[in-house]
């Protein structure tokens, strides 16, 4: 998470640590619920890359 800019990781840690809707994560960031989506799908999609880099397959 250190290689990401600060706004995702901030998204990703209200989304899935603080349990925070879209909505309200959107709302806080003043972006669009789009953005907040487009961020967490590219973050998880990293996420399982460097996974899979580092010999975990989930999954699979």
């Amino acid at each position: 998470m250190d290689s990401v800019k600060k706004e995702e990781r901030d998204i990703f840690i209200m989304f899935y640590y603080k349990s925070k809707k879209i909505k309200e994560i959107a709302k806080k960031m003043d972006i669009s619920q789009s953005k907040v989506k487009i961020v967490l799908h590219r973050l998880r999609k990293l996420i399982k890359k460097r996974l899979k880099e580092r010999g975990y397959n989930y999954g699979e």
